[in-house]
């Protein structure tokens, strides 16, 4: 048998080797992308990849560096574009085209930690700039490292998906928080309160996770993103979050059993769910990203 349905990329670009002490560890993969000396406030708008040669039709987005035991490290960053800089150009008129990714304490490579990642088949032309702004629930210039990887020239383009828009649920940028939900212990939990409903067809879902924990326990979950008021339909299945250690340390995956497509009609509120392995974390908020 023959495979005929499938479309590998050809191309790819990252930033994961931008610093002297190496990439694939907690403080040297990617770039810094600074906080602001006030809480809750976008930092410096940073470069992240200059060098868009290709159209992208997917990108990869990765956080670490943002750990301090008995410290609550809530993140929120945007992901902005440039699409005028032009092939191997620096971004300056900056767009938001992902607002408010969520990471908790995200750490890479140490005890065991995944990182903090996200994928969205999205589309950017060639010549795009790739940057990013990082606000913080502690005050001051603290450094988030971001890793960006885009993926481009399909072998089979009109086998491709991918979408332009990205909308973000449930993100409260004043507190750097999301909306409540409670995990099951050692089973799945309720479904939390609205995060908000969907503008547009979506098919595409990401989920970030935080907490308001200064003693987060080890411990794996697994969560899930819903649509629909009465009757749940399952967008995005056993979402992977984890703590390692006892030092606020956690990462989490993009993907959970299946990759998280769903095709969801607009004006569709959406929920998240969890579980634990044991008792959750104190505090725990959810954001959902959908991209149509």
């Amino acid at each position: 048998m023959f495979l005929t349905g499938g479309s590998d990329f050809g191309w790819e670009v990252d930033n994961f080797h931008n610093s002297g002490t190496g990439p694939y560890c907690d403080a040297g993969i990617g770039v810094n992308s600074p906080g602001h000396a006030n809480a809750n406030t976008k930092g410096a708008n940073t470069q992240m990849l200059v060098d868009i040669a290709q159209d992208c039709y997917g990108i990869l987005i990765g956080f670490a560096g943002q750990s301090a035991t008995t410290v609550i490290r809530r993140c929120m960053v945007d992901l902005l574009i440039d699409p005028a800089a032009g092939v191997g150009g620096a971004g300056s008129a900056w767009t938001v085209i992902i607002a408010n990714l969520y990471a908790n304490s995200p750490t890479f490579g140490t005890k065991g930690c995944i990182g903090w990642w996200y994928y969205f088949p999205l589309y950017l032309k060639a010549g795009t700039a790739i940057g990013t702004a990082h606000q913080n629930l502690v005050a001051g210039t603290l450094p988030l490292r971001v890793a960006i990887r885009c993926y481009g020239k399909p072998k089979r383009p009109d086998r491709v998906m991918c979408g332009t828009k990205v909308q973000t649920l449930g993100a409260t940028v004043g507190s750097t928080t999301g909306v409540a939900v409670t995990p099951g212990s050692s089973a799945m939990g309720n479904w939390s309160a609205t995060l908000g409903t969907i503008s547009g067809d979506k098919w595409w879902w990401q989920l970030g996770v935080g907490s308001a924990d200064t003693s987060m326990t080890a411990k794996s979950y697994l969560f899930d993103v819903g649509a629909n008021a009465t009757d749940k339909i399952v967008c995005a299945q056993g979402i992977p979050y984890n703590v390692t250690g006892t030092i606020e340390q956690a990462g989490m995956g993009a993907m959970g059993f299946i990759p998280p497509y769903k095709e969801i009609s607009s004006g569709q509120d959406v929920y998240v769910r969890g579980a634990a392995v044991g008792s959750p974390d104190s505090s725990m908020t959810a954001i959902v990203y959908a991209l149509g």
